[in-house]
């Protein structure tokens, strides 16, 4: 009573619309949410750089949709954990949709840098990790990666130099079982820098199975 009390003094909206929330909707309405459902996206061992992972998973292909820019702006710029959350929900939906048997021992969410959680107040793709979780039922684990140092965004930058702005940015501080099935998931993969930097983390002593989740990929355009 009291939360939807608090509702109608200061109303939720929709990150993809802008339509104020119901009080069962939480970050997105029902209609995006329909949306999302009809843009998700498969592919089986794509490589990135010179590794190679098992599947990568999207809830969107192409980051150009407008609707998916707009909820992963809100997500890195204007605080809606929300919908980092329920997008994450979505993406284990797809995951637990995609095998037979989810096959995985832990989740991975790539690390941003100190700096930026300090600013942002979270890692967005600890939210999202946090939402294929509640699905898939295995724990997320942000001990294991981190980002050397506070460089800063590379939206501007080129695919050229993207790659080597990252090419050694993530390290692996805690050792890996050599049979860990992994799930590294992100929130937009582009170039693929950012992924074949974690990879080449993880993957350094032990040749490790990785499965690669995020809201969005523009790698294939």
């Amino acid at each position: 009573m009291i939360k939807e009390f608090i509702q109608l003094i200061y109303p939720d909206y929709c990150s993809g619309c802008n339509e104020q929330l119901q009080f069962s909707e939480k970050g997105i309405c029902s209609s995006c949410l329909v949306e999302v459902r009809n843009y998700s996206h498969i592919a089986s061992h794509n490589t990135f750089g010179r590794k190679m992972v098992d599947q990568e998973i999207y809830v969107f292909k192409n980051f150009k949709n407008p609707l998916i820019q707009k909820m992963i702006y809100e997500i890195k710029y204007n605080g809606n954990k929300s919908t980092a959350y329920v997008l994450g929900v979505e993406l284990g939906s797809l995951i637990k949709k995609s095998k037979n048997v989810v096959d995985f021992d832990i989740i991975i969410p790539v690390p941003v840098s100190k700096l930026k959680k300090e600013h942002r107040g979270y890692n967005q793709c600890q939210l999202i990790a946090e939402g294929i979780s509640n699905i898939i039922k295995l724990p997320v684990d942000s001990n294991y990666l981190i980002r050397n140092n506070n460089m800063n965004s590379q939206i501007k930058s080129s695919r050229y130099e993207r790659w080597l702005n990252v090419e050694n940015e993530y390290q692996l501080i805690k050792e890996l079982k050599y049979d860990t099935k992994i799930l590294l998931v992100d929130d937009v993969i582009t170039t693929g820098a950012t992924i074949n930097s974690c990879l080449n983390a993880i993957q350094k002593n032990n040749k490790l199975k990785v499965t690669v989740a995020a809201l969005a990929g523009n790698k294939f355009t």
